[in-house]
């Protein structure tokens, strides 16, 4: 802040005892930046804004602004009165009345995506990568939207970009489509029309009743963490029906990570999340509603296949994809490559390469969009969903779609073949072939005769 006294920011008189003077406190602070940011109806936060940069602002930054000042200016008398009345003068009543702007749009437009560094940006569009000098800015950016690192064009491979290889199998199209749904989720921007999910699996999820972790998916998150702005969740404890579960969801928020998703928590839950706007709410403060067009994308993984009701709805909303197991507890990335990603240890050389990777992903996802390819256990899990394997295994031999068959006689045979399930009750068998119907695209129907019970898969 400029040390010399301005005439036009001069907000007290000094005939007799000093005075704080509240209309020219407000133009002083507006010299200075500061103004209100609307965000929804009868709804505004304080912020900043200096070259071209717009930060979140409090009451108190305000009031050490106007401390700061008042101290370079040696106005010391001055400087009593207002730290002695600074809770009338630095007051949301009278801040109020501060000049008010839009929220400031620095997304991305659907051809175009951005990252900014200390010392430049970087414009990504499917053709390029190109690092631009900020007096080319034409727009301000929220303050947030900086990547506290330098960006120099690497030339080599670097560390992050092995690893993801490394768990695409080194498939050279199983590699593009995790570099589209990185790319998907690194861009600022819902104009392209892919309103979906993104769902990480190990490729081995759930096998044996058992969850198979540290394969990598949590590095993802935290790959997309040191590029945007990405709030995690951890998905074990999410609380159902908590007012507050958004809280800590900004404007800027870019992405929303809820890892390692509980078994048996219903997709479903997620999908105003997915088509709809987001409604946060703060404890001791006011809602505020962040539109479809500006909320957060959103990141789900999981060690089980994330179930949910079905049909056209269920699936336009998600986009699922197994990360290969070539990492595990025992063998971890730290491991193979002497460090930790995005820790102290990390050179400059690798954050670039990485940097540059990332932004590769955003490119090929302007290329290509969504980038699909096909499913390694996936379909299985998919079948397997609540229901028991030795269970699928032995309906598949046995069960003739649009046979007649006798339930006692089904029920008997598995469990003689089965011996370890012995204890299983009709009722479960039923269910489970309920299950196994729907998930089969058959129909169960149920008859009895006599004192006898059959039942018939028949094909829709």
């Amino acid at each position: 802040m400029s040390t010399e006294l301005e005439e036009d920011k001069i907000f007290w008189s000094e005939n007799g005892q000093p005075k704080i003077l509240h209309v020219r406190l407000l133009k002083f602070l507006e010299s200075i930046g500061y103004v209100k940011v609307k965000i929804g109806e009868n709804n505004y936060i304080f912020a900043k804004m200096l070259n071209n940069r717009l930060s979140k602002a409090t009451e108190a930054q305000m009031a050490n602004d106007v401390k700061d000042y008042l101290i370079q200016n040696k106005k010391d008398e001055v400087l009593e009165v207002f730290v002695k009345g600074v809770g009338s003068y630095i007051a949301s009543k009278k801040l109020d009345m501060l000049n008010s702007i839009q929220n400031i749009n620095d997304r991305d437009t659907h051809l175009c995506s951005w990252f900014y560094f200390n010392n430049c940006y970087c414009e990504i569009t499917k053709d390029e990568i190109t690092s631009k000098d900020y007096g080319t800015l034409e727009n301000p950016i929220w303050e947030n939207r900086i990547i506290q690192q330098s960006y120099t064009n690497p030339t080599e491979k670097g560390q992050f970009e092995m690893f993801c290889e490394n768990i695409t199998g080194k498939d050279k199209d199983r590699l593009l489509a995790l570099k589209t749904i990185l790319g998907y989720l690194l861009h600022r921007n819902k104009e392209v029309g892919e309103p979906k999910a993104i769902i990480f699996y190990d490729e081995n999820m759930g096998q044996n009743n058992q969850a198979h972790g540290g394969t990598g998916k949590t590095l993802l998150s935290l790959a997309l963490k040191n590029c945007r702005e990405v709030e995690i969740f951890d998905a074990k404890d999410i609380k159902e029906g908590s007012w507050f579960r958004n809280q800590r969801l900004e404007l800027t928020t870019d992405v929303l990570v809820y890892d390692d998703l509980k078994r048996h928590y219903s997709f479903e839950k997620f999908f105003p999340m997915v088509t709809s706007g987001i409604e946060v709410e703060r404890k001791r403060e006011r809602a505020f509603h962040i539109d479809f067009k500006d909320s957060p994308k959103l990141l789900i993984s999981s060690n089980y296949y994330v179930s949910g009701p079905g049909g056209e709805s269920d699936e336009r909303r998600r986009h699922e994809f197994e990360i290969i197991n070539y990492y595990n507890q025992h063998f971890t990335p730290e491991m193979e490559f002497g460090n930790r990603f995005f820790g102290a240890q990390w050179e400059e050389g690798e954050w670039n390469k990485f940097y540059h990777f990332m932004m590769s992903c955003c490119q090929e996802y302007l290329q290509h969009g969504l980038y699909s390819v096909p499913t390694i256990n996936l379909a299985k899990n998919k079948l397997l969903d609540g229901l028991n394997e030795k269970f699928v295994g032995f309906a598949d031999a046995y069960i003739q779609h649009d046979t007649s068959i006798d339930k006692r006689q089904f029920e008997r045979h598995f469990k003689d073949s089965h011996p370890e399930l012995e204890s299983t009750s009709p009722h479960q068998i039923k269910k489970w072939l309920d299950i196994y119907a729907m998930k089969n695209g058959l129909t169960y129907n149920g008859t009895s005769t006599g004192g006898n019970y059959y039942f018939t898969l028949t094909s829709n």
